[in-house]
């Protein structure tokens, strides 16, 4: 289910305009009568096709590895056995400062093959844009608990008031990323949780929004018919950068874990990368 569907959300769309002209009052008999008209100029549109790729250092991630293939900066070896993941509102931005974006979300599940390609019912305008980009998790209006089936139905949910794990700010997971990790040569486990994060310096805790705008370097395309492009997810640097990860400290039981959450907001907007194919 899609936000544009059943929520009826209103997507952002600055339109050239072709027709302009001032409007005046009439002082005396003398004045002409002026009127004011816009008109919007009727732009095609077109159909995206994004397509999500997860890689680790370079290379396509791969799930329940028997062994620990994949090394963090710290030189903790791990391996990874779950990784889904949402985005939303992908936005088209002109140079002029306006953009387009798609009011909708997109789930990801990289043990299905087919949640790596989104293909939103929503059309982009023709025209130049300058770079892309979207909102890992939802934002503040978005993220709201209970309101989309699909989310339910994965067991997406963020804890919120009368969890067992208690209130957490509710809403939805922004990201799970799961595996085990070698320490002192014992194999142990990891659950990086992401959603919204409960700060306990204050009381009672207040909840912050925890999601973040990811830009998409080098991202230029002139939309001028049906189009595609791959947003990759660089698993590593969840882990590296600016805050490099330590396994030993960020484990388990993160959700509550107020610095975890934080680093993994900073780091994350150096995760996402944009590829086309030629």
């Amino acid at each position: 289910m899609k936000l544009h569907l059943k929520n009826k959300f209103a997507y952002l769309l600055f339109l050239p305009l072709v027709g302009l002209t001032l409007t005046g009052c009439e002082k005396d008999d003398d004045d002409p009568i002026i009127e004011t008209r816009i008109v919007e100029k009727d732009v095609p549109k077109y159909n995206a096709t994004i397509n999500f790729i997860e890689k680790v250092n370079g290379v396509e991630a791969q799930l329940n590895s028997s062994n620990k293939p994949y090394i963090n900066k710290l030189g903790q070896a791990f391996n990874i056995s779950r990784l889904r993941y949402l985005v939303s509102n992908v936005t088209f931005h002109k140079s002029d400062g306006s953009n387009f974006t798609m009011k909708d979300y997109h789930f990801v599940d990289i043990s299905k093959s087919e949640t790596s390609t989104y293909k939103p019912e929503i059309k982009v305008p023709a025209g130049e844009y300058e770079y892309i980009s979207f909102t890992f998790g939802f934002d503040r209006n978005d993220n709201k608990s209970g309101i989309y089936p699909e989310l339910n139905l994965a067991n997406w949910a963020w804890p919120g008031k009368g969890s067992m794990m208690g209130d957490l700010g509710g809403g939805y997971h922004f990201m799970q990323l799961e595996g085990e990790y070698d320490s002192s040569s014992v194999s142990k486990g990891f659950e990086v949780h992401m959603g919204m994060a409960r700060n306990n310096n204050f009381t009672p805790p207040i909840f912050e929004d925890n999601h973040f705008i990811a830009r998409l370097d080098s991202s230029s395309i002139k939309v001028g018919g049906d189009f595609s492009f791959s947003i990759v997810m660089n698993v590593e640097q969840w882990f590296e950068n600016p805050y490099e990860w330590d396994f030993d400290i960020f484990n388990v039981s993160l959700m509550g874990n107020y610095d975890a959450q934080r680093k993994l907001n900073i780091n994350g907007p150096s995760v996402f990368s944009y590829y086309k194919a030629n």
